[in-house]
Parts: structure tokens; C-alpha cells; sequence
């Protein structure tokens, strides 16, 4: 299933800040530990840290994920295109944190590669802040995003990251998309399964009226080209996924 041009677009066109000379220990005493000089834990609308806490290596111990934000003034700029008077372009860093018997912190993955992306963007300033939510259930994190235009189009989707821990890494097990049109209600799922290698795409679907709400699903088999990894992904990953992916009928 093809993505929306709109978000195809947005994905490329989002200014890049994913250079840079952080350094993170790798044991710490605190969480606050591992924020940089300059960066801050970011907050949610509702004043709540993005801090996910769960047990993700099974040693029945509460490891952390937490999203951390520079804190420059620099990168507030002014818009004076459709959106808000001014966009936040600070960058933003992912950071999992195992937590040791000692009841000390070791930093085991982080995705500064622009995955996690800023709040505001200066080549689509009408996209909202897309970074929705992450949590840990059942021993896996789940980053989810949320893509909506405030101006220019209808489209709006929710897409679903899900990553274990294995083979010593985050490796990207799952993948769940839920689009849809503001104006006719005219909705499209897909599902993928990386473990399984198995992708279920749903479309027909109709979230405004009964009676044109027919979805039907369309299940495949998928082989993927390479395993993918947190700390690797990028913005365009997901792009490159659908585009590399070919399907076993």
C-alpha cells in the first residue's frame, strides 16, 4: 500500500539536525544524568514528560525511554508562512536506558538520526508535532506519530513503531498505519509483521458513514531486504521499507 504523497513529501522535506557532539555516559546514577548541557526531557501538551518506563530485556527490572529536546533559542524561528507565528527546529534525541541491579542506569540504544523529529518544520510549517506517544508493554516500546496538516490537506494518519529487544539490539518487529480523510472519512490501514514477514493492507474503509464502511483485507507474504534497527532509523526509513519490500503472492 502506497503512503500519501503528502506524507511522502513531508518526510523529505523536514530540515535535518542530526549532527551532533552530544556525548552520553554510559552508566549513570539518574536519568537526569544522561541529559546533555543545553537539552531538557520534553513534555507533552499536557506538561508530561516523554518518558516511557517498562521492562524491555526481561530481568524484571523497569527500564526507561526517554525523548530529550535541545534547548537553543537559536531554533525558534519566525513563520510567516501557513501555521504557527513560530516554529520550534530544535532537535530531538531518543535515549533507552536499562535499568541494573545496582539500581544505576546504562545507555543502551539512542536514535539521534532525526527519527524522532522536531516540532516544527520550516519546508511544511502547517504539520503539526508529530511525536504522539511512546510507552513499553509486554517487554517492547512503541513510538507512535501522528501526521496532521493544520493547511493544505485532508489527510491525516497514525502510524505505530514496535521494537524488541534482541540480538543485542531494538530491532523493528512491527509497523501498524491508520490514515484517513478529514472531509469524507475515506480510511486505509496496513499492518506489518516483521517477525512473520506477513503485511495486511485494509482499505474500503469508512470512518463518517455505515453504510459505506466496507473494508476488506488483503493479506501477503513480505521479505524484507535487511533488518532494522532503532538506532539506525531515520525520518525516510519507513518510505524506504514500502519502496524495498517485495511481495510474495
Amino acid at each position: 500500500m502506497k503512503r500519501k504523497l503528502f506524507f511522502i513529501l513531508s518526510l523529505f522535506l523536514i530540515c535535518s539536525f542530526y549532527a551532533f557532539a552530544e556525548n552520553f555516559p554510559q552508566k549513570a546514577k539518574s536519568i537526569n544524568d544522561f541529559v546533555p548541557k543545553g537539552w531538557k526531557i520534553l513534555k507533552d501538551e499536557n506538561g508530561s514528560n516523554f518518558i516511557a518506563k517498562g521492562d524491555l530485556n526481561k530481568d524484571k527490572l523497569e527500564d526507561v525511554a526517554i525523548i530529550i529536546e535541545k534547548n537553543d533559542k537559536k531554533n525558534i524561528k519566525k513563520n510567516d508562512n501557513f501555521g504557527p507565528n513560530e516554529l520550534n527546529l530544535n532537535p530531538r534525541i531518543l535515549l533507552i536506558l536499562f535499568k541494573e541491579k545496582d539500581g544505576t542506569y546504562s545507555l543502551v540504544a539512542k536514535n539521534d538520526k532525526g527519527f524522532i523529529k522536531s516540532e516544527g518544520s520550516e519546508d511544511n510549517p502547517a504539520l503539526m508535532d508529530t511525536l504522539s506517544d511512546i510507552c513499553i508493554k509486554k517487554n517492547v516500546l512503541k513510538i507512535t506519530f501522528n501526521y496532521f496538516m493544520s493547511a493544505g490537506s485532508w489527510n491525516t494518519s497514525s502510524d505505530t513503531y514496535i521494537f524488541r529487544f534482541q540480538n543485542n539490539v531494538f530491532e523493528l518487529i512491527g509497523y501498524e498505519s491508520d490514515s484517513y480523510m478529514r472531509n469524507t472519512g475515506e480510511e486505509e490501514k496496513v499492518s506489518i509483521n516483521f517477525s512473520t514477514n506477513k503485511v495486511k493492507s485494509t482499505t474500503g474503509g469508512n470512518m463518517f458513514e455505515d453504510a459505506k464502511d466496507k473494508p476488506k483485507d488483503k493479506w501477503r507474504n513480505i521479505k524484507f531486504e535487511k533488518k532494522y534497527i532503532l538506532d539506525e532509523m531515520t525520518e525516510s526509513t519507513m518510505d524506504e521499507i514500502l519502496d524495498t519490500i517485495y511481495y510474495i503472492e
